[in-house]
């Protein structure tokens, strides 16, 4: 399902980037001859583009994601009842467990929000059917409950998390995806120590920062749960009682996941990929700090004029990565079959398309099927109503 939540974000970003490419409204110059594409506009790349980078960051942690689950099988499949190895891959199932439900709400809720903002991005042409995008919200909701309420998964994740941080405070090591709790007595008052601002523009720097945030945030559920505890609560009580914290942190640790392995990617990636795609995840990696820039400032780690450079980048980022858009979205290799709208083909036809789509689907010469229904309302006779008695006689 986090697979699936990327590939639905690409056919949303492709139709809503495409159309954007070739509809032109106003003049952004008035000295430009033609009207400004929309994806010209300032606003407008700051509405997609950073879709566009999710998009990707969902694709890699899928990949991450399946990579995990396959290792996990494997380590089932062979592991004996008395193999000294079964300690680890009970471990590995618990952290396969929390990280593919936090991942699983993280993505399909992310997902349903950025349909939605491709459908907004394409004006009056949202409200049509046509476009696809309304048929492909309704369909995708469902991913946000089945295979388990996001909200609940979401508290499962917070749980684990919890349980993670306690054990870390007892000095038992942390599995990789929650590496940072090995690490809480150096992160939880660490402030970014750039020299200059233009050095948050590092992958490190970036994955610092949400380290340090996650382990606040992961630290605050911990502690709350060690409240209740204290106060005399039983320990499924407690988990409930602070339940709202667990849903938090669970959110705050799967922006940090999701950044950590689209970065993993990157770094990895063919040498003439790296300079585009290490935009996109800065992108999305100083986007999703501006979203969530309460906790940044709140535990310290970023000042605010520190947060006032991270907002200028993201603006700077979505103009970079705007240069290369369409490429980056063709990398998608979605036929206009997978995408299914006609603002969103390949050829950029898209009113053509359109109106050839409207013209197969209501044929001409064929009576609307509800006509004879309404023919008697549009044909009958309207006797005049009786005229008004005179004002003047109702004086007498």
């Amino acid at each position: 399902m986090v697979v699936d939540s990327g590939n639905i974000a690409k056919k949303a970003v492709t139709i809503a980037g495409r159309y954007a490419a070739v509809r032109r409204q106003f003049q952004s110059n008035p000295h430009d001859v033609q009207e400004t594409k929309l994806i010209d506009y300032a606003i407008h790349q700051y509405r997609l583009m950073p879709i566009l980078a999710m998009a990707y960051a969902f694709h890699f942690t899928g990949v991450e994601t399946q990579k995990l689950y396959d290792e996990l099988m494997d380590k089932l499949e062979s592991t004996q009842p008395d193999d000294a190895s079964l300690q680890n891959t009970l471990e590995t199932l618990k952290e396969t467990h929390a990280t593919s439900a936090g991942l699983k709400a993280f993505c399909t809720w992310s997902t349903l929000s950025a349909i939605e903002a491709c459908r907004q991005t394409l004006g009056g042409h949202g409200y049509s059917a046509y476009t696809g995008l309304a048929t492909t919200y309704n369909d995708f909701a469902v991913h946000c409950t089945w295979e388990g309420d996001n909200t609940i998964l979401t508290l499962q994740s917070g749980r684990y998390l919890v349980s993670c941080y306690r054990e870390a405070l007892a000095g038992k090591k942390q599995p990789e995806g929650v590496n940072y709790l090995n690490h809480l007595d150096t992160l939880l008052t660490l402030g970014c120590s750039v020299k200059s601002n233009e050095d948050i523009l590092n992958f490190d720097i970036i994955q610092e920062a949400w380290g340090v945030v996650t382990a606040n945030v992961v630290k605050k559920a911990g502690d709350d749960f060690a409240e209740c505890l204290k106060n005399g609560l039983s320990p499924e009580a407690a988990y409930e009682e602070c339940s709202q914290a667990r849903l938090a942190a669970a959110k705050i640790h799967s922006f940090g996941y999701v950044f950590r392995r689209f970065a993993q990617a990157v770094k990895g990636s063919p040498e003439g990929l790296r300079p585009i795609l290490t935009k996109v995840c800065l992108l999305y990696g100083l986007y999703s700090i501006e979203q969530n820039s309460g906790f940044f400032l709140q535990y310290r780690y970023f000042t605010p004029s520190q947060m006032d450079f991270v907002r200028a980048q993201v603006n700077v980022l979505c103009r970079d990565v705007r240069q290369e858009y369409i490429p980056l979205i063709d990398a998608f290799n979605l036929s206009d079959y997978m995408i299914n709208s006609p603002l969103g083909v390949y050829d950029g036809n898209v009113y053509e398309k359109y109106f050839d789509q409207v013209k197969r689907q209501n044929p001409v010469g064929q009576p609307h099927p509800y006509l004879p229904l309404i023919q008697s309302l549009l044909r009958r006779e309207i006797e005049d109503d009786e005229p008004l008695e005179d004002e003047d006689e109702d004086d007498e």
